[in-house]
């Protein structure tokens, strides 16, 4: 019987705290819907989209937001869960059976994070793979394809190397539909700068691994030009097809995608800092919304029925959860400033939140 006690009030908290971010998150969700549709209903007005086109952008749209607002969700499900709870009585009452602070919190501490896990891993790509529909939609209302990213749409520059040799890609355009490179041209050097040659095509056909250039020719160091084969295949690190712009948004790329992406487009020369930041901001999420649990029950387990003060330690306890959001967006403007590293940067508030929270529920408990 004494074995099992603990058990029953652990699931008893369980579904306290789930039924305050449940509930919660339903009241979040329809605040979002509603408020992203009337700017989807001007969105769609502009082109001369109909009701259901902004009904379905906004579904593609929310489940990212509710992502990104997911730490608050759980700071204020488990503020109203455990403020009830402290209120009531229910709170001193296990106390009194035996359960210590830290058995209190480390329960729904341990949810979040096992929700934070589940969300990073299954309901993130499903968020990201919506996100990226919805920037199609967008795309198909304005009368255009996917896109290549900005920094390709003056003609395209890629880097590659293969071995001790390095080369430099140019095409004119690239050709998402046939997934075709216009006008390009190939200059291969070794790794001490020595000039190789020149390859010259009118077409290259892109593949995961491989551009096969149509009808080039090879220009050497002594000014020879000679045809090559009909089709000659460039083992290549680069997939333009990864690299739509509906596709290539961090926002629009899953935790598994971003390492992958991020090396093509460094590989293309590109800036992949905001790619590697959201990889690590995703990961270290199961330890911002422990520690955003934590936070609330710090706050609310020094509340009762007779000592009152509920609404002064509820408000330190959203003070602190905006203290939070505000320490990771300056986090992540240091990183993009490239001041620290960005795992660094991704992971320090929520590892500082974690610290503050354990800190003052010592005192709270210890004095």
């Amino acid at each position: 019987m004494t074995a099992r006690l603990p058990r029953l009030y652990a699931q008893y908290l369980v579904r306290r705290t789930l039924a305050g971010v449940l509930g919660l998150f339903l009241v979040i969700a329809g605040l979002i819907f509603t408020v992203d549709l009337i700017q989807a209903l001007s969105e769609v007005e502009k082109v001369g989209a109909g009701f259901a086109v902004a009904v379905q952008l906004t579904a593609l749209r929310t489940p990212q937001t509710l992502l990104l607002l997911s730490p608050f969700v759980f700071l204020f499900g488990t503020l109203f869960a455990y403020g009830r709870m402290a209120r009531s009585s229910e709170v001193a009452v296990m106390r009194a059976a035996g359960l210590s602070v830290w058995r209190l919190v480390m329960v729904p501490a341990l949810l979040a994070s096992a929700l934070g896990l589940l969300t990073v891993g299954a309901l993130d790509p499903l968020a990201a793979a919506m996100e990226g529909r919805a920037q199609a939609v967008k795309n198909e209302m304005r009368g255009r394809g996917g896109q290549m990213l900005p920094q390709f749409r003056d003609g395209i520059w890629l880097r590659q190397q293969d071995g001790d040799v390095r080369a430099i890609v140019h095409a004119e355009r690239f050709d998402r539909p046939s997934a075709t490179l216009h006008e390009v041209t190939l200059w291969r050097r070794t790794g001490d700068g020595v000039f190789l040659d020149r390859i010259d095509a009118p077409s290259a056909s892109v593949t995961a691994t491989a551009f096969v250039l149509a009808d080039a020719s090879r220009t050497t160091v002594a000014g020879g030009t000679q045809a090559l084969a009909p089709r000659v295949a460039l083992p290549v690190a680069i997939d333009l097809r990864a690299l739509s712009e509906e596709q290539a948004k961090p926002e629009a790329l899953s935790v598994w995608q971003l390492p992958d992406v991020s090396a093509v487009l460094e590989t293309a020369g590109i800036q992949t800092l905001s790619y590697r930041l959201r990889y690590h901001d995703l990961w270290s999420l199961p330890l911002k919304l422990a520690a955003m649990v934590l936070i609330a029950c710090a706050f609310t387990l020094g509340v009762s029925a007779r000592s009152g003060g509920a609404g002064r330690l509820v408000g330190m306890g959203v003070l602190t959860g905006f203290a939070l959001f505000v320490l990771s967006e300056l986090s992540a403007a240091v990183a993009e400033a490239a001041i620290v590293p960005v795992a660094l940067a991704a992971w320090a508030p929520a590892v500082l939140a974690v610290l503050f929270a354990v800190s003052l529920l010592l005192y709270r408990e210890d004095g």
